[in-house]
């Protein structure tokens, strides 16, 4: 064999040689398993533990090296639309409303969320069905106790108002920058992203009546508030103040008495009240088209007691039956409850 060939031999054992230990190094790195229970944290946090017997939980393998969260933690909404059910008759309007808001505002742009106060327990209470069908339709369910005041007998309140007073419980939650409350006997038909920015403490639309088109009070069905702990404390103290709260009142006169001259007035908009649709006919007309949340304040939607033609509200009272069905048959619940109208 010539002086080149045996060079050549060389340089090919020399590379099969350094390919093959590769090989070997690669294997055994790939098919190493860790010895100790912590080989799955990284160095920094390894160290922590070496230096210490007691073994690390997550949460302080964590604390020790923040970069394991590489994923994103959600962030809480700012806002929440709000409603409450105080008697289990009120489950299925509160689902109409949730309905009817979603279809109109996008709540991920809001930065908001549906919170629904209940109450279950006592006579007439929300039933644990009531809640599956509630939390289905988007509301985040938050029970609490009845509020009790000191010298307020609350059986004297009118039957058909008597926990509404457990509305004040929402001015607790100020893990909300702002809260918009709105009665679960109502329809949404627009936008209600403009309520978030309104200025002041509480801002809510005049009252009408009868015989009143513009009350100087302001209807506490849809109302946009700021939340504050020493400000629900203080409304909880002042209900006990017959200044503030009349034996038989709930919460729509305390409040205008809490906040008279501080409420910032809202258009009509927000709060369409039925009461105009037969006592202010004209008035009701014209701003049909601008409404946004209508009120079905003196004639509730019924399942059996229908107002067809010849009952005074029997066009509002179809558009709700309508939006009823609509609602039932989006969500499957055709046929398992009643048609309210």
């Amino acid at each position: 064999m010539t002086v080149l060939g045996l060079v050549n031999t060389s340089r090919q054992l020399i590379i099969i040689g350094v390919a093959g230990f590769a090989i070997v190094l690669f294997l055994l790195t790939f098919f190493e398993r860790p010895e100790k229970p912590d080989a799955w944290l990284p160095p920094s946090v390894r160290n922590v533990q070496h230096n210490s017997s007691i073994p690390l939980t997550l949460a302080q393998a964590i604390e020790a090296d923040p970069g394991l969260l590489e994923f994103p933690v959600r962030r809480k909404p700012r806002y929440a639309i709000s409603s409450s059910v105080m008697t289990a008759r009120f489950a299925q309007y509160a689902m109409m409303l949730a309905y009817t808001l979603q279809q109109h505002n996008d709540l991920e742009a809001l930065d908001a969320e549906l919170i629904l106060l209940v109450r279950t327990e006592g006579k007439d209470a929300v039933t644990p069905q009531n809640i599956t069908r509630l939390e289905r339709v988007g509301w985040k369910i938050l029970v609490e106790k009845d509020l009790d005041f000191e010298n307020v007998d609350k059986n004297k309140i009118r039957p058909y108002h008597r926990y509404n007073l457990n509305k004040l419980y929402l001015w607790s939650y100020t893990q909300y920058e702002r809260i918009v409350f709105i009665d679960a006997d109502t329809l949404c038909k627009g936008s209600i992203a403009e309520l978030f920015d309104q200025p002041g403490e509480i801002a809510g639309s005049a009252d009408v009546w009868w015989d009143i088109l513009t009350d100087s009070r302001f209807n506490s069905g849809v109302i946009t508030f700021r939340p504050s702990i020493e400000e629900f404390h203080s409304m909880v103290k002042a209900v006990s103040d017959p200044n503030m709260h009349k034996p038989n009142d709930a919460d729509q006169a305390f409040l205008n008495a809490y906040f008279r001259f501080r409420f910032h007035e809202l258009p009509y908009k927000y709060n369409f009240n039925i009461v105009m649709y037969q006592h202010h006919r004209s008035t009701w007309d014209r701003l049909w088209n601008e409404a946004v949340i209508v009120h079905f304040t003196t004639k509730k939607p019924m399942p059996t007691k229908y107002c067809r033609k010849g009952c005074n509200e029997w066009e509002p009272s179809e558009w709700y039956s309508m939006l009823c069905r609509e609602m039932l048959a989006f969500y499957g619940y055709n046929g398992v409850l009643p048609i309210l109208g």
